[in-house]
């Protein structure tokens, strides 16, 4: 784990790759990857890589963290499919610590061939402002892994993984 002398944002990324680690211990979770475009020949800088098998098949998750004060709009989920489709990626999670706007939370349901997943946090900014927390994971609060992988229903996670099937409700 890391310090709290980090800033905010690398330790909101690096929890996050904590929590991936504690629901696979098989699969490869990289935190700051940078991976070839194979449509843009560019460098392309990856929150969090996970890499592993599902049934024989190597699957590759890109994970975003988005630690901004506003929602995440549809551009933000539009820019990660782009960038999606350009490494190759067969599936990717967006966290955001401020919520999604309906807009963006409607185009991650859209995609796919790559499936996008929206993950809100469950903030008290967002509760109180009355906008649904999509799926509630105080990361930077909790300290061990295995309550974290008990509190995100795994199950619907690994449907997501194994047949890009998601639910924004998550209940």
């Amino acid at each position: 784990m890391t310090s709290t002398s980090d800033p905010l944002w690398q330790r909101y990324e690096l929890s996050v790759r904590e929590m991936l680690k504690a629901l696979d211990h098989t699969a490869e979770v990289t935190h700051n990857k940078h991976v070839p475009g194979r449509l843009s020949s560019a460098s392309r800088q990856i929150d969090v890589l996970v890499t592993g098998k599902i049934v024989g098949l190597e699957i590759t998750v890109a994970v975003e963290c988005k630690r901004h004060r506003r929602p995440s709009s549809i551009e933000v989920v539009d820019q990660f499919v782009g960038k999606l489709l350009d490494i190759g990626a067969d599936r990717g999670v967006l966290y955001s610590y401020s919520g999604f706007s309906a807009s963006a939370v409607r185009r991650a349901i859209g995609a796919h061939n790559p499936s996008v997943m929206v993950i809100a946090l469950d903030t008290p900014e967002v509760v109180s402002e009355g906008r649904a927390p999509g799926y509630p994971a105080d990361l930077l609060a909790q300290n061990e892994a295995p309550q974290w992988v008990e509190e995100m229903h795994e199950d619907a996670f690994h449907r997501f993984l194994a047949r890009g099937e998601w639910s924004k409700w998550w209940s």
